[in-house]
């Protein structure tokens, strides 16, 4: 068994902005972040499997009246302008491969 306790981290999508990776820790545990410009939202594997399921659904959505795209995570909301929205849509239909 290695000594090594750092865990070995994979990129998983990336764009301008926005950056997914998976960091297989050392006890075992996979964690998986999905960093949107400064904020990084963690999940476990059960938890990423739900996200990559609603894909099809987040392709979908539908700016609210002043124009904002709204993700909910557990509880963190994120609010993205169309420029982001489409920089989002982009590294999901990455993930989503």
């Amino acid at each position: 068994m290695s000594n090594n306790q750092e865990p070995q981290t994979e990129t998983l999508a990336e764009t301008e902005n926005f950056m997914a990776w998976r960091a297989d820790e050392p006890d075992d545990e996979t964690t998986y972040y999905l960093q949107l410009g400064r904020a990084t939202i963690n999940f476990f594997k059960e938890e990423w499997e739900e996200l990559l399921d609603s894909i099809p659904e987040l392709l979908q959505a539908k700016p609210n009246e002043e124009g904002m795209y709204a993700v909910s995570f557990d509880n963190v909301d994120v609010w993205m302008d169309d420029e982001d929205w489409t920089e989002f849509q982009q590294i999901i239909r990455e993930l989503g491969k």
